[in-house]
């Protein structure tokens, strides 16, 4: 699209909007952190050689991930308050339990249980690899997680917009704020694509300095995405009235 914010851009916004409020985004990024890591912990089951342990586990991780959905609604909401100069909080975070938590529910359920399905073939080759290491069991653990990843990667760009449209739009039902996704990312899958790659240097650099930047390299990647998406929102706004 010739009329797209570029990259530079949206780092700009995101730079600048961030000013002064890192110490807040990076409070409530720890946050959701310690309350994944946490419920993580109580949640899975002790492990084992076992295959049945192990479907447990899957099944435990599957439903804690999906109920996490508010949490990834909540920052979603915190972060489009940063890219719309609104008043911001680290208990913004928490915005997704009351506002239509069932809708970031079935909206996180979508990415997870796409997740769960494309990377089950390879985690069951995985298992039986531990037991029984084969040329064929490797090779096909390879082309599972190529496949796996191919399909994960679409399916998030292609609803990457959903949490943040539930909180510009709250009226609407969860299907219809995942098709306005679907149709907002057309032709923008690419651009999204190029966007999340532009940022794999930086984190390595953060990684080979202790990784203490990784905070506010994460902080600065998800306000220039909620920049990508106030410019999708806007651009289809102007196209609407035209």
């Amino acid at each position: 699209m010739s009329n797209s914010v570029s990259a530079a851009q949206l780092k700009a916004t995101a730079r600048e909007r961030s000013l002064d409020k890192y110490g807040t985004l990076i409070l409530a990024n720890i946050m959701i952190f310690v309350i994944q890591v946490f419920i993580s912990g109580i949640t899975t089951v002790a492990t084992s050689g076992s295959l049945i342990i192990l479907i447990i586990n899957q099944l435990i991780t599957l439903i804690v991930n999906i109920l996490l959905g508010v949490l990834v609604s909540g920052k979603a909401y915190l972060y489009l308050n940063l890219v719309y100069s609104q008043t911001i909080s680290a208990s913004d975070i928490f915005f997704g339990l009351k506002q239509h938590p069932e809708k970031a529910v079935i909206i996180q359920s979508v990415f997870v249980l796409v997740d769960f399905l494309v990377s089950l073939p390879a985690s069951l080759l995985l298992f039986f690899l531990h037991q029984n290491t084969s040329l064929n069991l490797i090779l096909g653990l390879t082309v599972a997680l190529i496949i796996g990843l191919i399909i994960d990667l679409y399916i998030i760009l292609t609803y990457s917009q959903a949490f943040f449209l539930l909180h510009d739009f709250p009226d609407r039902s969860a299907r219809n704020l995942l098709a306005t996704s679907r149709n907002l990312m057309k032709g923008n899958r690419i651009r999204l694509l190029c966007l999340y790659l532009s940022f794999i240097p930086m984190y390595l650099l953060g990684i080979v300095t202790l990784f203490i930047p990784l905070l506010w390299i994460s902080v600065y990647r998800y306000a220039t995405v909620t920049s990508f998406y106030q410019d999708l929102i806007s651009k289809a706004g102007n196209n609407a009235s035209n």
